[in-house]
């Protein structure tokens, strides 16, 4: 079995002379049919651990990802076995075998983030909000003249979900596999709209913000927080040439049903077009904002 499914012999016990249990004269291994089991392969007891496994794996995923959420640094592997009250050598193995299977990644400092393949199982298996959100940001896109889209965040890049466009817009903005920095965009400050200024500064310590985005780009965490600070009490991020010259980008953040920020949805386009009509944009983007959030 791997990870998920039962126990196998720790590295200690097969170095050490404690030898996995084998059986006897006469007798089959755990899954034979003279096993102690359940009797038959893939009996109630080999079910039961595997379900408990997965359990298991679900919980380390989920805990990677609220620690990720947080702003604070990740968990190493030991590090997120004593979180969750595991044997680190059972924490190694599911980490290991999560990451094989593209759910979980290392950083070069060895800090655990999730990886594609969560976020292509999220997509999946929510498929509403997908499908549902392109009649959203279709709509705001037509209405505003420009593009409009959804972003999740990962770590501390931003990473595009779903862009609609009015005609004529420029191809970097509507591109699907679009990844940007969460500090010098509208959507990435969206995303980190519920961090406190600690949060954000543990968040970007050691990345180089200066000489990334536009002519208004944060060059600090301090500038990130204050910036939104000075958004916060019109409830949208305003980002008027921080990634690119000339180019306005409102967000707001989208939130779960316990009020969590899991999303961003997003105008942007040319400065000149949309800086006049900020306030039809700001309620629009509400209205959008609660709408995708609904169907999370």
């Amino acid at each position: 079995m791997t990870a998920f499914g039962p126990d196998k012999p720790s590295e200690r016990s097969l170095q050490g002379g404690d030898a996995p249990d084998q059986p006897g004269p006469g007798e089959s291994g755990p899954s034979g049919r003279g096993g102690s089991g359940s009797g038959r392969p893939g009996g109630s007891d080999s079910g039961n651990s595997t379900a408990s496994s997965l359990r298991a794996a679900l919980r380390l995923v989920d805990t990677v990802i609220d620690r990720e959420r947080s702003g604070r640094t990740g968990f190493n592997v030991s590090r997120l076995a004593d979180e969750m009250g595991l044997e680190r050598s059972k924490a190694s193995r599911m980490t290991q075998e999560l990451c094989e299977k593209g759910f979980l990644e290392r950083r070069e400092d060895s800090t655990l983030r999730a990886a594609h393949e969560f976020f292509a199982l999220a997509a999946s298996l929510n498929p509403g909000l997908l499908h549902s959100s392109r009649a959203v940001l279709r709509r705001l896109a037509i209405r505003h003249g420009a593009s409009a889209r959804l972003s999740v965040r990962d770590g501390v890049l931003v990473r595009l979900l779903r862009a609609e466009s009015a005609p004529g817009m420029a191809e970097w903005l509507t591109r699907a596999t679009l990844v940007t920095p969460c500090w010098c965009t509208g959507a990435g400050r969206a995303l980190l709209w519920d961090h406190t200024g600690e949060e954000i500064a543990m968040l970007l310590v050691g990345y180089e913000l200066i000489g990334v985005g536009g002519p208004n780009a944060a060059h600090s965490a301090a500038e990130v927080a204050r910036a939104n600070a000075r958004d916060a009490p019109g409830g949208l991020v305003t980002a008027h040439g921080e990634f690119e010259h000339g180019i306005t980008e409102y967000a707001a953040p989208v939130r779960d049903a316990r009020g969590r920020v899991f999303a961003a949805v997003a105008v942007l386009g040319r400065q000149n077009d949309l800086a006049p009509h900020e306030e039809l944009i700001r309620t629009d983007l509400t209205a959008a904002a609660a709408e995708l959030g609904n169907l999370s």
